[in-house]
């Protein structure tokens, strides 16, 4: 229970980091750090009724709630430890979509090596596991997984630093072949080298045109009906309906329908109110 509820000061701290730059935040550092500070103190006092007083723990959870919201929303602020935070209260009021859809979020801005990149992925695999939808990956996507392993293991981050220094081992291994006119392991040296580069690269290019292409999305909405067109007078698509954390990319909208690819690769509609883009 402890990794909920640390990285408090590393939120202050960040909070304060990245002031500068804030002209049009409606919120002065002042009134930053204070609600950062009420936020951490309402959710240790959450965390103490949770069990003697739940009715009051959640009322506490919820003010956490709407004083990071007011950091992010009027303070213009956004970091992996705010999103971490939000994803850790939700999960412990038992909101598990809005959980999952805020620790989402602060994986596009936590590295990988990271305390806070630890926590977050135990705390999100913990709300994975608690979601009512376990929707499976179609064959493709798991036979890639299982290949290109490194891809989905390592972060962006990760994979652009390994990437410049695969790069340049491969020129100082050419270097010396040069300087020195000899050696077959300074050849092999450099061919591993560029294949890592080129892999790591190509890796990162991927990631960063399917995160343009392919807008991804969390069920928030506790149940929804989905549908094979966009509106309440189609079939329904599934004979279960879709719940709160089932994770989607959105491929189309009309008015107020989406039309979204589960991870299986079934698409149906379902009503725009349900969700909220990651």
């Amino acid at each position: 229970m402890k990794s909920y509820y640390l990285n408090y000061l590393a939120s202050a701290l960040t909070v304060l980091i990245m002031l500068n730059g804030q002209a049009s935040a409606k919120l002065t550092q002042q009134e930053l750090v204070e609600l950062t500070d009420q936020a951490g103190g309402l959710f240790r006092q959450a965390n103490d009724l949770a069990k003697s007083d739940p009715g009051r723990a959640r009322t506490l959870y919820e003010q956490t709630i709407l004083r990071y919201k007011r950091i992010i929303e009027e303070g213009r602020i956004t970091n992996a430890p705010l999103y971490y935070n939000l994803g850790n209260t939700y999960l412990l009021m038992g909101d598990i979509g809005r959980a999952i859809l805020n620790y989402r979020r602060a994986q596009r801005f936590a590295g990988d090596a990271s305390e806070l990149a630890g926590n977050l992925r135990k705390n999100l695999q913990t709300a994975l596991e608690q979601r009512r939808d376990q929707v499976p990956l179609k064959a493709q996507e798991r036979i890639l997984q299982t290949l290109f392993f490194w891809h989905y293991d390592f972060g962006v981050k990760t994979r652009f630093l390994l990437a410049c220094f695969a790069w340049i081992l491969t020129w100082v291994a050419i270097s010396v072949r040069l300087w020195r006119r000899r050696g077959r392991g300074t050849l092999g040296l450099a061919i591993v080298g560029m294949v890592g580069a080129v892999c790591f690269a190509v890796s990162v290019a991927v990631d960063v045109h399917s995160d343009r292409a392919n807008a991804q999305g969390v069920i928030v909405a506790d149940e929804v009906t989905a549908r094979q067109g966009d509106g309440i007078n189609y079939p329904e698509s599934f004979r279960e309906p879709l719940h709160s954390g089932t994770e989607f990319i959105l491929r189309e909208k009309r008015s107020k329908w989406l039309r979204i690819e589960l991870s299986s690769g079934d698409d149906a509609w379902i009503p725009a109110e349900t969700i909220e883009m990651i």
